[in-house]
């Protein structure tokens, strides 16, 4: 598919340029990634206005300071520092009416001309109250504020997920029919105290794994009712992770979903996780899912135009089947890697496996990663110091226990329109927003980039402290061999004298 003539066509840096932006979740992995890439691709871009609140004691301009001395932007401060200004906090809560704005707030959007919607709980287990208010409602009063603060919004994206309709194995890029009416269970939410949501959320939702994919669903059929009103589109991503590109290889700023259990696995804390090895997670590199939401908001505003009122299209964000990777590839080679690079702050050797036999994962959960955490908490309390494994263990078990559903099935998800996107661009567009991705599994230097990526950023593990990181893991190896040998030998003595000790008595 070739892009339009040279005389029709209008680049993606002139959609943007002189163009004011309005975001949520630009504090988050995906919007920090998209921020940049505006800023750094689109030089004439206008203000990026970003919606925040104050959290954590900190103001929006504190915090908002703080998102520009990410290392994600040392590449644009190299090549254009002073685009980092554009940058604009607006104080707001996704969770409010009007998305918590005050009218002059609202007003500072009148020449957006583009928005983007990332912000949502990626919590799997949200109380059903707190999942609609984050995921369904802030979409509404979103589009709410867009129709009557920035009338000249030529295009709108709504970043939902892949998984939206989790129990379709087979994903097209194309709307479901709704689990329920969003507009009857936001009703619900404001009736309902949260206890009776979640006594009959499984009625309502038909039996959805988790309240965010149930809610992330309606969420895209609030777009569809607002489609007759603004210039929508819908990005699914599937599981983002690291960049594979740019602007920072392998960067990542959260510990979620296998980010965190190769942590925890290289501190030597995560010993086992039960899961169906052979399955395969789709990862998407967060630099391509950004570059979709771009290009889908470029199309929607230029070529798309001109669509008749109801108008949505949908991208899929995601890899194919054969592009996606085994569990069991991804985890070896991630012990490779803890090996090879071990963190310096490891509580123990990196090690264990996992189990796709249920009785068996409660045994080793139990004996390698419960019972060591519990009796260290308890020597912890008697060096007089505050006990912490325990706590964490059971955020890790909760956390797997959220992913279980996820890990034991597979999706194929339709990618032709997310893929046809580069294909509307011209050469010089393409160079800057067309990507790559390896037509085979994505393993490799894309994995090994992303851990010594982590391990300096994430784990705040400088390289200078790789050398004695391995000295410290060759004498915790020499330890838990001793370890092993000791029981091992306390066991065949048992046995020994269970077999052979009344038969010495008796000589």
């Amino acid at each position: 598919m070739a892009p339009p003539p040279s005389g029709s066509y209008e680049s993606v840096t002139e959609f943007y340029s002189n163009t004011d932006v309005f975001l949520t979740g630009g504090t988050g992995f995906l919007g920090k990634v998209l921020i940049e890439k505006l800023l750094r691709s689109c030089p004439d871009i206008g203000r990026i206005f970003v919606l925040m609140r104050s959290k954590r004691g900190k103001s929006i301009e504190q915090r908002v300071a703080e998102l520009a001395n990410c290392p994600l932007f040392d590449r644009l401060k190299e090549e254009n520092r002073e685009a980092l200004a554009k940058v604009v906090p607006v104080y707001g809560d996704i969770t409010q009416l009007r998305l918590g704005m005050h009218e002059e707030e609202m007003q500072r959007l009148s020449k957006v001309t583009v928005a983007f919607h990332l912000a949502a709980s990626v919590r799997f287990d949200d109380p059903l109250k707190d999942a609609i208010k984050t995921n369904i409602c802030s979409t509404q009063e979103m589009f709410e504020v867009l129709q009557r603060a920035a009338p000249k919004v030529r295009a709108v994206v709504h970043v939902s997920t892949a998984y939206s309709n989790p129990e379709i194995r087979s994903v097209e890029e194309k709307l479901y029919p709704p689990k329920y009416d969003w507009r009857k269970l936001v009703q619900a939410a404001d009736r309902c105290d949260a206890p009776t949501l979640d006594a009959v959320m499984p009625k309502l939702s038909q039996n959805s794994p988790n309240s965010y994919t149930f809610t992330k669903g309606l969420a895209e059929h609030v777009c569809r009712d607002y489609s007759n009103q603004l210039p929508l589109a819908i990005v699914r991503p599937s599981v983002v992770m690291f960049p594979i590109q740019e602007p920072m290889v392998g960067w990542v700023d959260n510990f979620n979903g296998p980010t965190g259990l190769l942590v925890s696995a290289g501190m030597g804390i995560t010993r086992t996780a039960y899961i169906q090895q052979t399955n395969r997670i789709n990862i998407i590199p967060v630099d391509v899912v950004v570059k979709n939401l771009i290009l889908a908001a470029w199309k929607r505003g230029t070529i798309e135009r001109d669509a008749g009122p109801g108008h949505l299209p949908i991208y899929n964000s995601a890899v194919t089947y054969q592009q996606s990777v085994e569990y069991k590839e991804m985890l070896d080679r991630g012990k490779e890697y803890l090996f090879e690079v071990p963190f310096s702050r490891m509580l123990w050797v990196p090690g264990g496996s996992p189990t796709d036999w249920k009785a068996w994962y409660y045994v080793k959960l139990l004996f390698t990663m419960i019972l060591p955490a519990l009796c260290l908490d308890i020597l912890l309390r008697v060096l007089g110091h505050k006990p912490f494994l325990m706590n964490l263990q059971t955020r890790i078990y909760v956390g797997q226990l959220s992913i279980q559903y996820f890990a034991w099935h597979e999706w194929h998800f339709e990618t032709k329109q997310m893929n046809s996107l580069p294909h509307f661009l011209n050469e010089q567009d393409r160079s800057a927003f067309g990507w790559y991705l390896p037509n085979e599994t994505l393993t490799g230097d894309y994995l090994k980039n992303a851990y010594i990526t982590i391990r300096r950023h994430l784990v705040k593990d400088p390289d200078e402290t790789i050398a004695y990181a391995k000295r410290k893991l060759a004498r915790m190896m020499l330890f838990e061999r001793i370890i092993q040998l000791t029981a091992f030998g306390l066991v065949l003595v048992g046995v020994c004298r269970s077999f052979f000790g009344g038969r010495f008595n008796e000589l």
